[in-house]
């Protein structure tokens, strides 16, 4: 008898873990399921690439917003949406004028013709016009510890001030202290600062080459036309000119989506991922030039929604009860992570009520052989440290890699900026990024099932903390990489183009000490050639300190010189 009671308990307990094991089967499936049908949608063709202001977008947020009603979350902002705008492009029109106003009725107007003789500058007014006196102000500069100021003497005040690019002996002297002041956008400040009402810029040389007249769409534009004469190296002086800056302008809207559990609680987590893509590259994201068909973006980041999605389905009961969860599907990010940014400066909830971000960016290709996870912010909280170690992972089934860093080519970063501890988590980089190729088939469900069991417990373990405390940490030195300096920049990870593009100068580093500027483009660093991030760090680690060297910018339509010292 005692034999058979034994029998009988050991069935019953091999029975339960049987029925254990089918259960966790069952809902692994079933997860798995629900993350296909959202990757599905959210990467057909049929949202054509989500990019930001587009009907794909809206549709995808549409779909967001849907599942949030659907998971019980309440929606902020306009019912359930977070808009702001976009600039699409920026073109001269027709309507764009230069001419010189005769001062007597029986004098003839001589009108130029655009981009014959004239074209605007980026940094030109969208839509104004001035007629006003012009006066020649040589270079434009004032440097106050070279002791120069082309100012002195000369009233500007309600004029036109026409001055040449760069400086005097420019190709002499490269690497003049005057480079630093010498730049488009220095000089149209100092002339804004002085009281003039349009600039124009003229070669100093006739073998210059002449600035760009693409005109960018990010950049914020001067409260006045900011025209370049191409027709000669100069321009009358003490006449009466009319300049027009009339640019074609057309916006676009975003849509963030906002979905909030309220727990009741004083502090609440964000739970973020960016829902747009790059659509059929209109702004040159791909790393395919030109237009070269859809970008569905399955990992890029379909895989985040989804991964948000099932968060907000998941995160019920006591064990994440300690905290409110404010559910944020961001627009905008390919462009520069506009939404989140946006989202900082117009947040739908107390900023200093927020107890840590977690971002989840391209999770759906956990590669088959490494079966890495990475999470990238470890060291913005000391927290997360204690965290990670109590995670209970099966490590034949994925592995775990960590970085410090809060910064990055992701939303976490504006979070970051902002003092709050962020974790960003990344399946990793794949040959199909920002490429039409990279599609739902592709996606590794089951590494993402297993990523998001590690998301759920390092958010149930750190809801332990009343609050999560923040560290600034150092900047992100990718790879195996030595670095004995810093530039004091964050790289714009974003950016397709050639060069590494600045997103953020810290201050009292050496590139601020240089005058480097956000959206500066670096092409150069010592006898290094740039061409990307990469490139940018390899240079880097060159370098000790103490070290002088030259990084060589693209600033707006200039290409200028700077010294460095580390």
């Amino acid at each position: 008898m005692k034999f058979f009671n034994n029998y009988k308990i050991a069935a019953l307990i091999t029975l339960f873990f049987v029925g254990t094991i089918g259960a966790q089967n069952n809902e692994a499936q079933e997860v798995k399921s629900r993350l296909k049908a959202d990757i599905s949608f959210l990467a057909s063709d049929q949202l054509a690439g989500r990019q930001t202001g587009s009907q794909g977008e809206l549709a995808s947020a549409e779909y967001i917003r849907k599942e949030f009603k659907k998971n019980k979350l309440k929606l902020l902002g306009k019912e359930g949406f977070q808009e702001f705008s976009i600039i699409q492009m920026r073109i001269a029109s027709s309507k764009c004028r230069m001419a010189i106003i005769p001062q007597s009725n029986d004098g003839t107007t001589k009108e130029f013709q655009l981009f014959e003789e004239y074209y605007p500058l980026s940094l030109s007014c969208n839509n104004d016009s001035v007629t006003a006196e012009t006066i020649d102000i040589g270079y434009g500069i004032v440097c106050e510890k070279e002791k120069k100021d082309d100012y002195i003497g000369q009233n500007v005040t309600g004029k036109i001030v026409i001055m040449r690019l760069g400086y005097f002996a420019q190709n002499e002297y490269p690497n003049s202290p005057l480079a630093e002041y010498s730049d488009i956008t220095t000089k149209v400040k100092e002339a804004e600062k002085h009281g003039a009402v349009g600039v124009i810029f003229l070669k100093a040389n006739t073998n210059d080459e002449n600035p760009s007249g693409q005109l960018s769409r990010t950049i914020t534009p001067a409260k006045m036309p900011v025209f370049f004469f191409k027709a000669k190296p100069s321009f009358p002086v003490g006449l009466s000119v009319t300049l027009k800056s009339y640019l074609f302008a057309p916006t676009a809207v975003g849509h963030n989506v906002i979905g909030f559990k309220n727990n009741f609680r004083k502090k609440t987590v964000v739970i973020c991922a960016h829902h747009d893509h790059i659509g059929n590259n209109e702004y040159d994201n791909s790393k395919i030039k030109g237009i070269s068909g859809i970008h569905n973006g399955a990992d890029d980041n379909a895989s985040g929604v989804a991964t948000l999605l099932e968060l907000s389905r998941k995160l019920r009961g006591w064990k994440y009860r300690k905290n409110n969860y404010l559910f944020l599907a961001f627009s905008g990010e390919e462009l520069g992570l506009l939404g989140s940014k946006f989202f900082i400066q117009n947040p739908e909830i107390d900023l200093k009520k927020i107890n840590f971000v977690i971002n989840i960016d391209m999770l759906g290709r956990i590669d088959s052989t490494k079966q890495l996870l990475s999470i990238n912010g470890i060291g913005t909280s000391p927290a997360w440290v204690k965290s990670l170690e109590k995670v209970k992972n099966d490590t034949t089934q994925l592995k775990i890699t960590t970085t410090e860093s809060g910064m990055g080519p992701s939303d976490h970063a504006s979070f970051y900026l902002e003092n709050i501890p962020v974790l960003h988590f990344f399946s990793g980089q794949h040959r199909d990024y920002h490429t039409p190729d990279d599609d739902e088939y592709k996606i590794n469900y089951q590494g993402m099932y297993n990523s998001i069991e590690v998301i759920k417990q390092m958010i149930k373990l750190s809801s332990k903390c009343k609050k999560i405390p923040f560290s600034k940490t150092k900047d992100a030195t990718p790879g195996r990489t030595k670095f004995k300096i810093t530039m004091g920049v964050m790289p714009d990870y974003s950016f397709s183009g050639t060069g590494m593009r600045i997103d953020g100068v810290t201050d009292n580093k050496p590139a601020s000490k240089a005058g480097l500027q956000k959206n500066d483009i670096v092409t150069k660093l010592g006898s290094n050639s740039i061409t990307g991030v990469e490139d940018y760090m390899v240079a880097l680690s060159k370098f000790s300190a103490g070290e002088k060297t030259t990084v060589t910018i693209i600033r707006g339509a200039e290409t200028l010189t700077k010294e460095v010292q580390f």
